[in-house]
């Protein structure tokens, strides 16, 4: 038995037993859960009561639980209570000093342990996975995760015994939430993964949606993370994992979020045919929602892959909706961005004065968001527009009327067919 300090030990507890018994969350197990918790609150409780009793002591409470014959929650219990401040020596060489345990909650902690054993041992499994994991939810609240981790091993090893598969499910899925509080997002990925499998083969439609959501959240952290890596294939292999997640979850929003970022993946990819038709679906999904915000992003992301396949007139109608439906939601950058990618997208047609226009817009917007680089960038890309549009002018005034260009040279009178 590998303890929560790490070490592996023998004793003669460590017995395989088998039973019938499911830990299934049934209506009678629900309410049975609910009286082991509600009676390790009680033991919580009581503990001050049994210290006023008899001064007792980390020694004293070890040695309770070996007279009653619990020798894995004796180890248990040593290890927890001698875990150390922290791994970092002082100067002088020394240990760190053990963590500080009030006496009510050693007396909680030898009694639960000591409630799980007996379960065990009388093969009531139910009970013995609640104590063990109201040991783990403590253990979490107080941030120790080690700890916690270890008793969660515990609830999935005592309910594998039995083969409560929906018990083993939610015992991995503990896990993986422990592992993301870390940032450890591979083995969270796993225990997720594991906890999914698990829960689809129970038929457990509510564990199913909550692995599948952490999943979810998961595989978009490990994309970008590719992403930031530069690492654009893998990215878009996690993307599609955490699209097929977001439809277990039944959750719309977080399938069109996730086609959306799969769709991004996708034309960064240079396929952009997939990305115009996730984009598309994801569009429908936020029309669905009546999320203004989320329909101006897939607008913005179906412009922009239309502008890569060269149908410019594609895009133009996607930007013109997007500038209504930013307008609406009072989304600024989504207008200042509409606004440039327009404007641009008009000169390029040679529609100079509704170019010039847009570019207008755009100048103004970016000074309503304060940004000075982008209003400098706004400013420089408005003057080279205005200067395309008169190009035709000039030249024809070179060519053609010497006296009116001397005009505008020497007078700045304005340049006019």
């Amino acid at each position: 038995m590998v303890t929560p300090g790490g070490f592996t030990i023998h004793t003669e507890q460590n017995l395989k037993v088998t039973g019938s018994l499911r830990i299934g969350p049934g209506a009678a197990d629900t309410s049975k859960a609910d009286e082991v918790k509600g009676s390790a609150k009680k033991d919580e409780a009581k503990a001050g009561e049994k210290l006023k009793a008899k001064g007792v002591d980390k020694q004293q409470l070890c040695i309770d639980l070996l007279m009653v014959g619990c020798v894995q929650s004796f180890i248990d219990f040593f290890y927890i209570t001698h875990r150390k401040l922290s791994t970092v020596r002082n100067p002088l060489g020394e240990d760190a000093q053990d963590v500080f345990i009030p006496e009510e909650t050693l007396i909680f902690f030898k009694d639960t342990l000591e409630s799980a054993e007996t379960a065990r041992r009388m093969k009531n499994y139910h009970h013995c996975f609640e104590h063990y994991n109201v040991l783990s939810d403590y253990f979490e609240k107080m941030t120790d995760l080690k700890t916690a981790m270890y008793f969660y091993a515990r609830c999935a090893e005592v309910a594998t015994e039995v083969d409560a598969r929906e018990s083993i499910a939610k015992a991995n899925l503990n896990l993986g939430l422990c592992e993301e509080k870390q940032s450890h997002w591979e083995e969270a990925m796993k225990y997720h993964e594991k906890a999914l499998v698990i829960a689809n083969n129970a038929d457990s439609l509510p564990l199913q949606i909550k692995s599948a959501s952490r999943l979810v959240h998961v595989y978009r952290t490990l994309a970008e993370k590719s992403e930031t890596s530069g690492q654009p294939e893998n990215a878009t292999v996690f993307f599609e994992r955490c699209l097929h997640c977001a439809r277990l979850s039944k959750d719309s929003a977080l399938e069109g979020d996730a086609c959306h970022r799969l769709g991004k993946a996708k034309h960064t990819m240079g396929d952009y045919h997939t990305a115009i038709d996730l984009q598309t679906q994801y569009l429908e999904m936020a029309k669905t929602l009546d999320d203004r915000a989320a329909e101006a992003a897939a607008r913005a992301a179906l412009a922009h892959a239309y502008e890569a396949l060269g149908q410019k007139k594609e895009a133009i109608n996607q930007l013109e909706c997007l500038l209504n439906v930013a307008n609406d939601a009072g989304e600024l950058q989504a207008q200042v961005s509409a606004c440039l990618n327009l404007g641009l997208l008009y000169h390029d047609h040679g529609a100079y004065e509704k170019s010039v226009e847009l570019l207008e817009q755009h100048f103004d917007l970016s000074r309503q968001l304060g940004d000075r680089k982008l209003i400098d960038s706004a400013r420089v890309i408005l003057g080279m527009a205005r200067g395309h549009g008169k190009l035709g002018i000039y030249v024809n005034l070179i060519n053609n009327n010497l006296p009116k260009l001397l005009a505008w040279k020497s007078k700045r009178v304005p340049l006019e067919e």
